[in-house]
This record gives structure tokens, C-alpha cells and sequence, in this order.
């Protein structure tokens, strides 16, 4: 493995040497997501961003002249958002980067490399040709004890990708950044000299948390609507834990009308998910099941006249068995469930599924 400490000096790079660089860097596509990684041994071994790969899928790795082969997560540093892939195709075939494990000084000239907004490319026209193998510069803003600082212009796409110095070496990894301009952070190369010389091994037991919101209907003539808030543990794109909670939409309405209303008031569920096709064409196929609570309302009629009763959520006739099938593209999703309620004939819900705001952690 490459480890450099020398200080970096200060001249500019020269447009001969960053085009060498770029046969270093590779586009990563695992299932929906777009990243940027780079070689950095002769074995063929690319660094990138954790949250690039914490699907844990198989990644396709493209290199400039268009040769793509796959790439197989070997090791992780979640609290540092760095994995590291191996690539047997690359071996010997690529020239690496030398990863610089010493701390930069704050003024220090960084070039940031990788395919910001990618998709993008893919329509053509007058973008053709751009976007994907990009370079920006930047210097080294601040360092802290986990990133680095940069004003270089680093966008969705270049995650996972290098940040390099005049002298040829990786200082860090592209992690993430905030939403004003020019402020995004590297995960540090020292940090990442230490992951390959000791590398953490690849574990199931992680993945992606994530928060999203539903619109859920009962298919049923007391079937009322009720708007949840889901939460999920996605663990390697494989396995998909939810449990949400809804309020109801219309249900006193429903009550008022037809006598009873009920409504999908909270469920926990496991399912195993497939995925097809890649990039921004990748879709999630999901089917599982597990415990639903069906609370509701129902129309009374005492001497003072119609009265809506609420339905005990904990008693246990409210709970029920299900099944469902969800297909998702992007961060929107069909939901159909079919509940098995005791002594009755099953009943269909029907939700639709926002991924909102979408993943807020990787582990």
C-alpha cells in the first residue's frame, strides 16, 4: 500500500498530471446510488465513500476508456464513511494513488475529482461529454479530528472520490457536505491509510437507516385513510425492518357516515428485498409481512343523539397478521397489504410511500 508524509508543496498541478490522475479514478454504481472511488494499490483495491456502498451490493466499477468490471465491498470504517472494494480486474491494469496520511495545512491546494450530478450526463445534448471525470479546485479550509474542510466544489456524485494535492496524493475522501457554498468535508486520508494497512472486516449487521411518510388506505367499506411516518433499518439492501405509526385522515368522518371506520394505526414489518436494473433506473421489489393495529371509530346512538366512540387501540382483536408486496423507484413506493384479521374474511390496504426526508444515517 501507498503511504506518503511528506508535506505538500505549493505549486499548481500541471493539466498532464491531473489527466494522469483521472485513469486512477472510477464511477461506482450500486443499485440506485452514483459515486466516484479511486485505486489506490496494485491489487486493484478502490477507496470510497461508506455511504456509497452500505447497500452492500455488488458494485459496477467503469473506468475512463470504458471497461467496467465489478467491485466486491472488503471493509468498512462506517464513523469515518470510508470502504474500501476489491477489484481483482484492476489489478496491474490501473495506476494507484498514493494516500497521504499525514494532516494538510489550511490553505493547501486540493483538487476534487469524480462525475457530480452524473445521471445528468447520460441525456446528452449540449452536457455531453461533461460531468462524469470532473475536476475542481479548492483549498483546505479547516481540519478537524474526523474531516477535512474544502471550498472546492464538490456535488452528489463526487462522494466516494479523491481529493488530491499538487503532488499526486490522496488527502481525503469525499464524505459530504452543507448547503451553502463551498462547504464540503473529506474523510481524512489518514484515516484511510489506517483502514487498508488494518482493514475492519465487511459485516450484514449494517446498512441504512432512513425516515419516510405514507398515505395508507383500507379497501374495505368502513375503510378510512391515515397518514404515517415510517422509519427503517435497511440492512445491505437485503433486508428491510419498518415500523411506523398513522393518525387518521377521514375516520370520524367514515364513522359519522357508515356507522364504523377503521384505519392503519401502526405496524411493524420485516421483509427480504430483490432489486432491478442499476443507476436511476433501479427499482426495489420488497415482500414480507408482520403485525398491524387497526384502531378506529364507531357510531353510537344514545337518547342525546349520534356519539363517536373511540376503539380501544390494546385490545388484542385490533392487532392483526399481514402480508404485503412494495415496489419502489427513486424515493416513492406502492404498498399493497393484505391483512388476515381473526374470524373474518382478509382485507387490502393500499399506501403510497415517500422516502422523505430519505436516508439520515449510515452504521
Amino acid at each position: 500500500m501507498w503511504l506518503w508524509s511528506a508535506v505538500a508543496g505549493a505549486t499548481d498541478a500541471s493539466p498532464d498530471e491531473i489527466e494522469g490522475w483521472l485513469d486512477s479514478v472510477v464511477m461506482l454504481v450500486t443499485g440506485p446510488s452514483w459515486c466516484t472511488g479511486v485505486v489506490i494499490d496494485d491489487q486493484g483495491t478502490v477507496a470510497t465513500a461508506y455511504h456509497c456502498v452500505a447497500s452492500g451490493r455488488r458494485s459496477e466499477v467503469s473506468l475512463r476508456d470504458g471497461r467496467s468490471f465489478t467491485g466486491r465491498p472488503i471493509a468498512a470504517d462506517p464513523d469515518g464513511d470510508l470502504a474500501l472494494l476489491s477489484v481483482p480486474g484492476l489489478a496491474g491494469e490501473v495506476p494507484p494513488l498514493p494516500v497521504r496520511a499525514d494532516l494538510p495545512r489550511r490553505g493547501e491546494r486540493l483538487y476534487g475529482v469524480g462525475h457530480p450530478f452524473a445521471p445528468n450526463a447520460l441525456r446528452g445534448g449540449a452536457m455531453e461529454g461533461m460531468l462524469w471525470w470532473t475536476v475542481t479546485e479548492g483549498i483546505v479550509s479547516a481540519t478537524g479530528p474526523m474531516l477535512i474542510q474544502t471550498d472546492a466544489a464538490l456535488n452528489p456524485g463526487n462522494s466516494g472520490g479523491p481529493s488530491i494535492d499538487a503532488e499526486g496524493r490522496i488527502v481525503g475522501i469525499a464524505s459530504r457536505k452543507l448547503g451553502g457554498d463551498g462547504i464540503s468535508f473529506l474523510s481524512r486520508g489518514s484515516r484511510l491509510a489506517a483502514l487498508a494497512a488494518d482493514p475492519e472486516p465487511w459485516t450484514f449487521w449494517g446498512g441504512q437507516w432512513s425516515v419516510g411518510t405514507s398515505l395508507a388506505t383500507l379497501a374495505t367499506a368502513d375503510g378510512a385513510m391515515s397518514a404515517e411516518v415510517l422509519g427503517q433499518a435497511l440492512l445491505r439492501d437485503t433486508l428491510v425492518l419498518t415500523v411506523g405509526a398513522g393518525l387518521p385522515v377521514d375516520a370520524r368522518g367514515r364513522a359519522a357516515a357508515v356507522g364504523s371506520a377503521r384505519y392503519l394505526g401502526a405496524e411493524a414489518t420485516a421483509a427480504v428485498r430483490g432489486r432491478v436494473g442499476r443507476g436511476v433506473l433501479s427499482t426495489a421489489l420488497d415482500a414480507g409481512g408482520g403485525a398491524y393495529l387497526l384502531p378506529g371509530y364507531l357510531r353510537t346512538e344514545t337518547t342525546s343523539g349520534a356519539q363517536l366512540v373511540y376503539r380501544d387501540t390494546a385490545s388484542p382483536e385490533h392487532i392483526v397478521p399481514g402480508a404485503f408486496g412494495r415496489f419502489s423507484f427513486g424515493g416513492a413506493a406502492i404498498r399493497a397489504v393484505v391483512l388476515l384479521p381473526s374470524g373474518e374474511d382478509p382485507q387490502l390496504v393500499i399506501a403510497a410511500d415517500v422516502d422523505w426526508p430519505g436516508v439520515i444515517k449510515t452504521f
